[in-house]
């Protein structure tokens, strides 16, 4: 399959303009988004495309029909690989049906791989959505840049009173995922790839927040919170000082072991003073 008479970028077509003129002509850079287009499953494109094509040893429709294939294929097997709880819980058939009408609402915007598929399971049912989320989590945290965490000797300089106004921002590839507890808590136990973290804190309730980051082995790792010590996380991981992101709390006892859980982990990337400009 080759180009046909596709008009380069601003030259006049056979319509006499450049780009579609009455005769049809079309810029070749409009040709190849067209192409793009209809690997992507767009049905406009492909129409848009296929007169433009050169028959080969196989007819154009058939090849533009086996590239669209081949790119819907290739990027189901993206996805599967970034959601394996999703793809277990629908099912090999149904996940490729998602994936699908995924691709053409939302066709790759970057020229990577690994940044594929970022909202995929957002409106699925149930607990899919969750499931996604977290799989998505584990997913960006294995491929976010490296870090130079801090450990706990990083509070010791500092006295007492001096602790209420410190900085811990979290490591890049830390992330917070809420859903209902019976959701999360078998989440990773299906996921070989992920190591769980014992919960630092009793987990009461109907809802939880999954902890997910990457250790220094490169390995996955995850743990559960209760929904206040999440918010907790979530307030240093935006900035806010101990003191504010401690407000969060219900227990003031909750805050040890939290900090021994962020500082024994790897997911504190610094501490710094909230005075210092």
């Amino acid at each position: 399959m080759g180009y046909g008479p596709a008009t380069a970028a601003g030259a006049a077509g056979p319509g006499g303009k450049g780009g579609c003129g009455a005769g049809g002509g079309l810029m070749l850079i409009d040709l190849q988004r067209a192409i793009l287009g209809a690997c992507y499953g767009d049905a406009a494109e492909f129409a848009r495309a296929l007169p433009f094509l050169r028959p080969a040893a196989v007819p154009a429709d058939k090849a533009l029909f086996i590239h669209t294939a081949t790119v819907t294929a290739s990027l189901t097997g993206v996805l599967a690989q970034a959601y394996p709880s999703v793809e277990r819980a629908m099912g090999t058939d149904a996940f490729a049906e998602a994936a699908k009408r995924h691709l053409r609402a939302h066709p790759p915007g970057q020229a990577m791989l690994s940044a594929y598929g970022k909202g995929f399971g957002a409106d699925l049912a149930g607990e899919l959505p969750v499931l996604a989320a977290a799989d998505w989590a584990a997913h960006c945290a294995y491929f976010a840049a490296d870090a130079d965490p801090v450990g706990p000797a990083a509070l010791a300089p500092y006295v007492p009173d001096a602790l209420a106004r410190l900085r811990l921002p979290l490591v890049l590839s830390s992330s917070l995922v809420a859903g209902p507890l019976s959701v999360l808590s078998p989440w990773w136990e299906g996921r070989a790839d992920i190591k769980g973290v014992a919960a630092p804190l009793p987990l009461v309730g109907p809802e939880a927040v999954a902890l997910i980051w990457r250790g220094p082995d490169l390995l996955v790792l995850a743990t559960l919170l209760p929904p206040d010590a999440g918010g907790f996380v979530q307030a240093l991981s935006e900035g806010a000082d101990l003191l504010t992101a401690a407000g969060h709390l219900r227990d003031a006892g909750a805050l040890s072991p939290l900090l021994a859980l962020l500082l024994g982990q790897g997911l504190i990337a610094a501490v710094t003073d909230g005075e210092q400009p």
